[in-house]
């Protein structure tokens, strides 16, 4: 007999050559597609659509800057999802993560409007945090307290960092990185006395997280984050959607039964929003059918009512008495007062006037639109802008003073992401982020260097500080 004796280590086991070979580990991060939004896209309401594909991700975080985050346990590769997100400038960020812990992440910065505004006889710009505005202050609209008309651009309320921009009338409406809401000129006076005060820029108190704002010829309405409407100024015509006309209200109240809105609008008498399943509602003062209900009978809906058979809206516009409705197709209704031609159907004049949403002619594929006064523009997807109706000093930027009744194309090739517009002149930023201007200039609103009462109806650049 034989004795085998072994020292140091154990030999390893045998493999069994029956067992297959264990799995290589996986250390492949998930293929992760972004489609939409794409970088650099402008947002024209305060919804971020989110799509694509995330490969063999089990898990998903999806958040925006520091702030709006989601976690999502994911079944299947598409990614489809949507935020509610402040305006201004942003990057989003997604991470995919897949069983084995490996992750894919992309950034996607994208813009949100409006960064443009246009008054009675003023303007406003909202660019790089900054607010620059020039035109005529006589009731405070610059948020600073000098009457002063200002003929070119100039900075105003240096140190705030403002995100967005509505001017209407004599007031600016401007939003801070915090979600709050700031009033200048005359709105400003609605409020009770006792808010805070940058200026003479007056702080709307009691909505927190502001992501829309309208302004009427005596009213306003506030978007907050959850789809939320608040409300206040005059109620006259039922404007306010509190369920009743009557008195001026002096703090935001909230609208009943109003709920899951992603944008807002204000005309003369009346008020708009927009769900986010694409219906509409309307309420204030019956004037020329703008209720949308096909009645032409001058009335108060105290309270919202959606508009019949309207529906996959994805943005809105009020002028002074008509309202614009754009599609998911891309095509446009129009309805409210008609006199200027400003519904697009082809007619003008004082049976010109629609009840109920009509089609605006020949314009298709269109991105977003805007209405001012007696007048409407619309830009199209490939960066186009077309406008309709009023055009007595040029403010239809197409190269003169004549009416149109259908759209015509801007007096630009310049591509565009967003117009505004008020009572004689508009304005529009460009891809490359300039601003042109046209349209009437009789308080300097235009920004050329003077205050001649001229009209310009072709668009021009402006050179900001």
């Amino acid at each position: 007999m034989v004795a085998v004796c072994s020292c140091g280590e154990t030999p390893p086991p045998q493999e069994d050559p029956f067992l297959p070979p264990p799995p290589p580990l996986d250390t492949e991060a998930p293929v992760l597609r972004i489609d939409t939004p794409v970088p650099g896209q402008w947002l024209n309401v305060p919804r971020l659509r989110l799509s694509g594909d995330v490969g063999d991700a089990t898990r998903v975080e999806i958040w925006v800057d520091d702030g709006i985050s989601r976690t999502l346990s994911v079944a299947g590769s598409t990614l489809a999802m949507e935020l509610t997100v402040p305006p201004g400038s942003h990057v989003l960020h997604v991470s995919a993560t897949d069983a084995a812990g490996n992750t894919a992440t992309q950034d996607v910065p994208y813009d949100g409007g409006p960064g443009l505004g246009g008054g009675l006889s003023h303007t406003g710009v909202v660019r790089q945090g900054r607010l620059v505005t020039w035109g005529s202050n006589g009731r405070g609209q610059f948020c600073e307290a000098t009457p002063e008309e200002r003929l070119s651009p100039a900075l105003t309320l240096e140190g705030q960092r403002p995100i967005a921009l509505w001017s209407a009338m004599d007031t600016t409406a401007w939003l801070s990185p915090d979600g709050s809401a700031w009033l200048c000129g005359a709105l400003a006076s609605l409020l009770d006395a006792g808010g805070t005060g940058v200026g003479s820029a007056r702080r709307v108190e009691g909505v927190k997280d502001v992501v829309g704002l309208a302004m009427g010829g005596g009213h306003v309405l506030l978007l907050d984050a959850s789809g939320q409407v608040w409300a206040f100024g005059t109620n006259a015509r039922g404007q306010l959607g509190l369920g009743e006309e009557g008195e001026a209200v002096t703090q935001p109240t909230t609208v009943p039964d109003l709920t899951d809105v992603v944008q807002v609008v204000a005309g003369s008498e009346h008020s708009a929003a927009l769900h986010r399943d694409g219906t509409v509602s309307v309420w204030g003062y019956n004037r020329d059918g703008v209720l949308g209900t096909g009645e032409t009978e001058e009335r108060v809906q105290a309270a919202p009512r959606r508009v019949p058979r309207l529906e996959q809206v994805e943005h809105l516009a009020s002028g002074r008495s008509h309202l614009l409705a754009l599609l998911s197709d891309g095509t446009v209704r129009a309805w409210g007062t008609g006199t200027s031609g400003q519904l697009g159907h082809g007619d003008a004049g004082f049976g010109a006037g629609r009840a109920q949403p009509t089609p605006v002619l020949t314009l298709t594929g269109a991105t977003a639109v805007t209405a001012a006064n007696n007048s409407s523009w619309a830009l199209g997807r490939d960066g186009t802008g077309w406008a309709w109706g009023l055009n007595s000093t040029g403010q239809l930027g197409v190269g003169d003073t004549n009416q149109r009744v259908t759209p015509t194309r801007l007096a630009t090739d310049l591509p565009l992401v967003e117009i505004a517009a008020g009572a004689q002149h508009a304005l529009a930023r460009t891809r490359e982020d300039t601003v042109i201007i046209w349209g009437g200039n009789l308080s300097g609103q235009l920004g050329l260097g003077d205050g001649a009462p001229r009209s310009v109806s072709t668009p021009r650049a402006v050179s900001l500080p």
